[in-house]
C-alpha cells in the first residue's frame, strides 16, 4: 500500500539538484487496452514525448530505461501505476495504487507527487466497524484499498421469550442479561477500535451493520473515537471486504462533494467582501509570485496557460511576451495547473480540487481562485 510515509520518504529523497522521473500509469486490467502488457507501450509513448520535449538528455535516456524495466516486470493488481527513478540516487520504485491516477511523465527537481497529495485530500483514511450484537469486523479504508484487520465473536444469546410460571419476572431477567452481554461486546469492540488506531491511525469512523448494534456502539463511543465518528448505516455482517469498501468510497465521495461546496462558499463570501482571496488566473498567478497563496482552488478538468520567466521563475499569465516583473522573455509552461500547484505545496500552502456543484460554481470565477495569507 502507498502510504503517507512512502511518500514522505519519496519526497525527502528527491527533493535535491538531481532530475527525477516520475511516471503515472493507468494499468487497470478491466480496460481492454491494458491487457497483454498494453501498459508498456504507454509508458513508453509517454517516455518518447518527454525525450522530444526535453532534446538529448543521457540522465533521462537511463532513467526511462529504468523506469521500463520495471513497468515489464510489473503483474498488475491495481487501477494505477506510479514509477519514481532517480539514478544520480540510486532510487527505482514502482506502486500500485487502487484508485485512477491521471496518466502523465515529469522530468523535474523531486518527484512529481501532487497527483496522489490529491487523491489523499479526497480519500482520507477511514476506520470501519461492521457490527452486530454478537459479532464485529474492523477495517481500515485508505486510497481505495480495504483491509480487515479483526473478526470478534462475543458470546452474548439471542433474545428469546422466556417460559414458566413467572414467565414476566424471568423475562425482565433475561433481557437486563442480553442487554447487559450486548453492552459488553460493544466495549470489546471500543477496545478493538483503540488498538486499531494506535497500529493504523485513521481520520474517519463508520460504524454499519444491524441496527441495534450501531445504535449501542456510537452511543458508547468514547469522546476521541466519537469525534472521528461521520456515519452509521444498516449493512449485513456478512457483507464481503468490496461490498463493504464500495459503501465507504460513496459516502466518502458525497462527504467530499458536501465539505468542497461550504470551502468554495466561505471563498465567494471573501471575494464578495473584498477579503483575503482573489479569483481568475491573473490576480492568482500574480499571488502565487509574492508567495501569499495559502489554499489554490481549481476545477476539475480545468486547463490553465500561462508562462514563466526564464530569470526571475515568476509565473505569467501570457505564455510569450516580456516579464511584468524583470522584463526579460517569457516562455510557455508545459502542464501550468500542475506546476501551480507544486509551487504553492512547496511554500506550505495546500491545494483543493473542487468537483460537482463546487466546481460549477468556481467556473463563475474562471475555475481557478485563491485564499491569502495577507
Amino acid at each position: 500500500m502507498l502510504g503517507r510515509g512512502v511518500l514522505s520518504r519519496l519526497h525527502t529523497l528527491t527533493q535535491q539538484e538531481t532530475l527525477t522521473l516520475t511516471l503515472y500509469l493507468d494499468i487497470d486490467q478491466n480496460k481492454p487496452a491494458n491487457r497483454k502488457h498494453g501498459y508498456l507501450v504507454q509508458a513508453e509513448a509517454l517516455l518518447k514525448d518527454l525525450k522530444a520535449t526535453h532534446g538529448s538528455d543521457r540522465r533521462l535516456a537511463d532513467a526511462s530505461r529504468r523506469a521500463l524495466d520495471l513497468v515489464g516486470k510489473l503483474r498488475p493488481n491495481g487501477r494505477s501505476a506510479l514509477v519514481v527513478v532517480n539514478t544520480a540516487l540510486k532510487l527505482a520504485e514502482l506502486h500500485e495504487l487502487q484508485l485512477p491516477i491521471a496518466v502523465s511523465a515529469h522530468w523535474r527537481t523531486g518527484a512529481f507527487l501532487r497527483p496522489i497529495v490529491e487523491a489523499m485530500d479526497e480519500h482520507e483514511r477511514y476506520g470501519v466497524v461492521l457490527t452486530s450484537t454478537e459479532r464485529a469486523r474492523l477495517f481500515t479504508v485508505d486510497m481505495g484499498e480495504i483491509v480487515e484487520h479483526e473478526d470478534l465473536v462475543s458470546d452474548t444469546a439471542s433474545r428469546s421469550r422466556a417460559l414458566g410460571a413467572d414467565q414476566w419476572r424471568s423475562q425482565k431477567r433475561h433481557d437486563r442479561r442480553h442487554d447487559e452481554a450486548v453492552a459488553l461486546h460493544a466495549k470489546r469492540v471500543i477496545d478493538a477500535l483503540h488498538d486499531l488506531v494506535l497500529h493504523r491511525p485513521f481520520d474517519r469512523l463508520v460504524v454499519a451493520g444491524t441496527p441495534k448494534a450501531t445504535a449501542q456502539l456510537t452511543r458508547l463511543l468514547p469522546r476521541r473515537l466519537q469525534g472521528k465518528l461521520v456515519r452509521s448505516f444498516t449493512m449485513s455482517m456478512t457483507a464481503t471486504p468490496k461490498e463493504v469498501l464500495d459503501g465507504v468510497l460513496k459516502l466518502q465521495q458525497r462527504m467530499e462533494r458536501e465539505q468542497e461546496a461550504q470551502l468554495v462558499e466561505g471563498l465567494e463570501a471573501e471575494l464578495h467582501d473584498g477579503g483575503k482571496a482573489v479569483a481568475g488566473v491573473g490576480p492568482v498567478l500574480d499571488a502565487v509570485n509574492q508567495g501569499r497563496v495559502w489554499k489554490l482552488f481549481y476545477g476539475k478538468g480545468a486547463t490553465v496557460e500561462g508562462g514563466e520567466c526564464g530569470s526571475c521563475g515568476a509565473y505569467s499569465p501570457h505564455a510569450k511576451g516580456p516579464c511584468v516583473y524583470c522584463g526579460d522573455e517569457v516562455t510557455p509552461v508545459a502542464q501550468c495547473l500542475d506546476r501551480l500547484s507544486q509551487s504553492v505545496m512547496d511554500m506550505a500552502g495546500q491545494v483543493e480540487v473542487v468537483d460537482g456543484p463546487a466546481a460549477k460554481r468556481l467556473a463563475k470565477h474562471g475555475s481557478i481562485a485563491a485564499l491569502l495569507r495577507y
